[in-house]
């Protein structure tokens, strides 16, 4: 276990942000690709949906060990009439390769 620098209270190791007073643990930034294509990616969703998806993931622009969630897009795109897509979109500039799983994706 870690404690909060600011209000010295037990938190997980993993902790991002302390749950006693919301005070930020870690200083990485929140927008953390490696690679610097969110807002490329971000745009190809946005605009086509499954069909950026699906340009995504045969490019350069499929994040390395990652697919892109191309039948997610168009089946949960068309049943929530493009709120799946609008959302997984914002979160691809998000994206973090660290992380275990992130919206619109999942490892290879």
């Amino acid at each position: 276990m870690a404690f909060c620098s600011k209000c010295g209270k037990e938190v997980h190791e993993d902790a991002e942000i302390c749950v006693h007073c919301g005070c930020r643990i870690k200083n990485e930034p929140i927008l953390s690709s490696t690679d610097g294509k969110n807002a490329v990616r971000f745009i190809l969703t946005f605009f086509l949906g499954f069909i950026g998806s699906f340009i995504i993931n045969h490019t350069s622009l499929k994040p390395a060990g990652w697919k892109s969630r191309t039948c997610a897009y168009f089946f949960l795109g068309m049943i929530t009439f493009g709120i799946y897509s609008l959302v997984a979109s914002i979160c691809n500039f998000t994206f973090n390769p660290k992380q275990s799983s992130n919206i619109g994706y999942f490892k290879d």
